[in-house]
């Protein structure tokens, strides 16, 4: 009885975020590419936030993220810090539900869906970038744009 309650009450939860996804989303600022291949300095970073414990910068690029058991898809990132990623769903995924996210020439990482809004969605990473690896991937990302 409890185990169907539970199923019950997951299904309405899904249902609720299926129609929260089909409600027209908010306009979202394109976010802005980085045309030079010098290091990142503040003004090309989006603002501080004191919730968050590495800074965000916006990026146009494609990762590859899979729901465990399922299929993976290339998923539009609007945003990447070390610690984390923002991206745009095509599947409808849960908060806390773990996921396996391929960055470009990376091995894959183990994320954690950390929050869900409409068609997007908060990725914490469980083992954060190398600080190297992280501009190493902002100079691909920012010659790729060129």
């Amino acid at each position: 009885m409890r185990l169907k309650r539970h199923i019950a009450e997951h299904r309405v939860r899904r249902m609720k975020l299926r129609a929260k996804a089909q409600t027209p989303a908010p306009v979202i600022p394109q976010p802005r590419v980085l045309t030079t291949n010098t290091q990142l300095t503040a003004p090309t970073m989006l603002p501080e936030d004191p919730r968050r414990q590495s800074r965000r910068v916006p990026v146009a690029a494609e990762f590859t993220v899979k729901k465990l058991g399922g299929f993976g898809f290339q998923l539009r990132a609007f945003d990447l810090s070390i610690g984390g990623c923002r991206i745009e769903l095509i599947e409808m995924v849960d908060s806390g539900e773990r996921v396996i996210v391929r960055l470009p020439a990376l091995e894959p990482l183990g994320a954690e869906v950390t929050w869900v809004d409409g068609a997007n969605a908060g990725l914490h990473f469980q083992r954060p970038l190398h600080p190297a690896v992280f501009d190493q991937l902002m100079r691909r990302f920012t010659s790729c744009a060129a």
